[in-house]
């Protein structure tokens, strides 16, 4: 870029954008939130998957480390496409400012229009607060877009809302509008939509909790995915696999009225298809299902299906008088004093032969990485250091595209 203007205009030549694009994705990258040593300034990176599975390879070196900027901790992640990463500061339970950032460039842009302004900026009716936001990219117009749901505070009246959603087209200047509503009650706080194919989706569930009238638990087939169409700006609701018709939610979630967003069941993208991750805390297994064609329900095919010990963990059951077991976790001599576990599935490696499981505790400390073999059924596992908050299971590649949106 500095070296002469011809480079630079090479450089920055549409073409040329896309072709690195296309081959950096097929280089792993994954962004990660960790605290400086004194644990006075957090960071966000990003490294390759290399880092996270090689022994030889430092999860933190110098580079990275005076190559990071400490405020970075003062934004959260929405989502990534294209290399993009778009953040945003909260003020009053709101995402009060937009940024797209390239991690691989360096720059850092706030959105094109004024927070001030009054008719462009979010705002809260009453009563109301964000439960769920998404980062997407509309290949249609060519756009990115911020979408926010929102849902009300508890009533105590008994009154049911509608989930209002509303959308920012990050390349123009007309702010927020309101779209059609949420059309299902959604399982997570603050959960954060993932981008497949030109949608955003979440997990969502008829009801306004996970329990029945009775208090027992809703089984899977009420629970749904929500795909919110870019283009278009209308969603769809997409059932989950038919062999989880029955089988009962309890056995899988914290025991809150809602489930985590950290918590499974999850979906996520695996080797580019939409997929659901279960947790099943009862029977102490793991499983995945892929869809293998986006949108077809009939080709959900089951990837994984494993119990723990089979990936290296045992558990010790310790009852308490809170409703739930405390466990002590180990691994291979290691021990981890938690009760609530989370395992998250992070990508596929080695032509899909190999899985890679984050495990991390219920507040978000990542506690190691293990690779399982799907061929094999084997498993190896690195331990993570102490500083290591979070690793964004979201698709992140390197690129040249800039954040000034056009």
């Amino acid at each position: 870029m500095c070296v002469s203007k011809y480079f630079q205009s090479i450089i920055l030549d549409a073409r040329f954008l896309r072709m690195h694009l296309e081959n950096s994705r097929k280089r792993t990258h994954f962004l990660l939130s960790y605290l400086s040593e004194g644990k006075t300034s957090g960071f966000l990176i990003p490294l390759p998957i290399s880092s996270l599975l090689e022994d030889s390879t430092p999860l933190f070196n110098a580079d990275i480390i005076n190559g990071s900027k400490p405020q970075r901790e003062m934004y959260k992640v929405i989502g990534s496409c294209n290399g993009l990463v778009c953040l945003t500061k909260w003020n009053r339970m709101l995402p009060d400012i937009l940024y797209l950032w390239n991690p691989a460039t360096k720059a850092l842009i706030q959105n094109p229009y004024p927070p001030h302004s009054e008719q462009l900026s979010l705002k809260l009716h009453e009563k109301e607060n964000v439960v769920m936001v998404g980062f997407g990219y509309d290949n249609s117009r060519h756009s990115y877009k911020v979408v926010a749901i929102f849902g009300h505070m508890m009533d105590f009246e008994g009154d049911t809302h509608p989930f209002r959603s509303v959308i920012c087209n990050l390349n123009d200047k007309i702010g927020w509008k309101d779209i059609q509503d949420f059309p299902v009650d959604p399982t997570a706080m603050k959960g954060n939509g993932i981008y497949l194919n030109n949608t955003l989706n979440w997990l969502g569930s008829p009801y306004c909790n996970i329990y029945d009238e009775d208090g027992s638990y809703i089984s899977f087939d009420e629970v749904v995915i929500v795909s919110l169409d870019l283009e278009t700006e209308i969603y769809k609701q997409i059932l989950l696999p038919p062999k989880l018709n029955g089988v009962s939610v309890g056995d899988f979630c914290f025991r809150v009225g809602k489930l985590h967003c950290n918590e499974a069941p999850l979906i996520g993208v695996l080797s580019g298809c939409l997929s659901l991750f279960l947790h099943n805390r009862k029977k102490k297994r793991l499983s995945i299902w892929q869809m293998k064609e986006f949108g077809n329900q009939q080709s959900w095919t089951l990837l994984l299906n494993v119990s723990l010990r089979d990936i290296g963990f045992n558990t010790i059951r310790s009852p308490t008088n809170f409703g739930y077991d405390y466990y002590l976790w180990t691994l291979e001599n290691q021990h981890f004093s938690c009760s609530y576990s989370n395992f998250l599935p992070l990508c596929l490696i080695e032509n899909d032969r190999d899985i890679v499981i984050i495990h991390g505790s219920f507040q978000g400390c990542v506690k190691q990485t293990i690779v399982y073999n799907l061929r094999d059924k084997t498993m190896t596992s690195k331990k993570m250091v102490h500083n290591l908050r979070w690793i964004y299971p979201l698709d992140y590649v390197e690129s040249l595209v800039s954040p000034l949106l056009d």
